[in-house]
């Protein structure tokens, strides 16, 4: 364990998800502890969920990231940051986060134009993004963010990792970058968990009705049961009840404007990646009862 407290720099805070991570460490006693010396976050609402879940200050969050100037910043031992994936995803129209694309993506690039300006800078930064970063399209601009990071003096390691490989039930695949300043310090990332956990192990007994589509209330026919949507009954939900039981997608919705949208997946498996905002449809999930 190491015995100094992590002082923490976060761009691109949000709630603040891998300082949840280190408070798990300090459970783990993988660290004595941390500190947050500043967080940079423009939505009011992730502010104040950050405030809250990690009992920090609004004080400490500088705002946009294009607003600060490395050199006001205080030392941290690591920084953290998830840049944003929309002109990358393949959900989007993927405009590239070259540097002076002016897109949301290339905002990744402010972290570099502070790791140039601060006065010292941290020993190491976490970059985490999508996998469509790595992909032939975006590689040769993931080169050049690489290439900038070595001659600012860090090492490399990047990985593609699986939330399903760690112990939670979602299929959610993401591309992490780490850089380390000490050239003889080595990382390795860790190796895939086996484990059988499914979304039902996570899901609450009680749940309030209105946010169920349908009623139990079903037709079937051969190993099929069609429901139907509490809200509008020319809405049906197919469900295959031989791949409910084994998990994983296991019926769909006719005639629905979205691919994403018109799958149905089973509580029974593992599940896609559960956004906290979307289109006004996402897809499906079956539960018991």
């Amino acid at each position: 364990m190491t015995k100094q407290i992590v002082k923490v720099g976060s761009f691109f805070s949000g709630i603040g998800a891998p300082e949840k991570a280190l408070s798990l460490l300090k459970k783990e006693k993988v660290i004595k502890d941390y500190e947050v010396m500043f967080f940079s976050e423009i939505d009011e609402k992730a502010v104040n969920s950050y405030c809250l879940l990690h009992n920090i200050d609004k004080k400490l969050n500088l705002g946009d990231i294009t607003k600060i100037k490395g050199i006001d910043l205080p030392y941290c031992d690591l920084w953290i940051g998830g840049f944003p994936c929309q002109d990358i995803s393949t959900a989007g129209v993927m405009r590239g986060f070259e540097a002076e694309s002016n897109t949301r993506s290339s905002l990744g690039w402010e972290m570099i134009r502070l790791l140039k300006e601060v006065k010292q800078k941290p020993n190491y930064v976490v970059f985490e993004n999508v996998t469509n970063i790595a992909s032939k399209k975006f590689k040769p601009t993931l080169d050049l963010f690489k290439k900038d990071l070595i001659n600012l003096g860090y090492t490399l390691y990047d990985s593609i990792l699986d939330a399903t490989d760690f112990g939670i039930p979602q299929m959610r695949k993401r591309y992490f970058l780490v850089a380390i300043l000490d050239s003889n310090k080595t990382f390795n990332f860790p190796l895939p968990i086996k484990n059988n956990v499914i979304f039902k192990d996570y899901s609450e007994d009680n749940v309030d009705e209105k946010y169920y589509l349908s009623s139990n209330e079903y037709d079937e026919f051969e190993n099929k049961r069609i429901f139907y949507k509490k809200t509008n009954k020319n809405t049906k939900y197919i469900i295959d009840m031989d791949k409910y039981k084994t998990g994983g997608l296991c019926g769909n919705v006719p005639n629905c404007k979205f691919y994403q949208s018109a799958r149905i997946y089973s509580e029974n498996g593992v599940v896609p990646t559960i956004t906290a905002s979307n289109t006004a449809d996402n897809w499906k999930l079956v539960v018991r009862g």
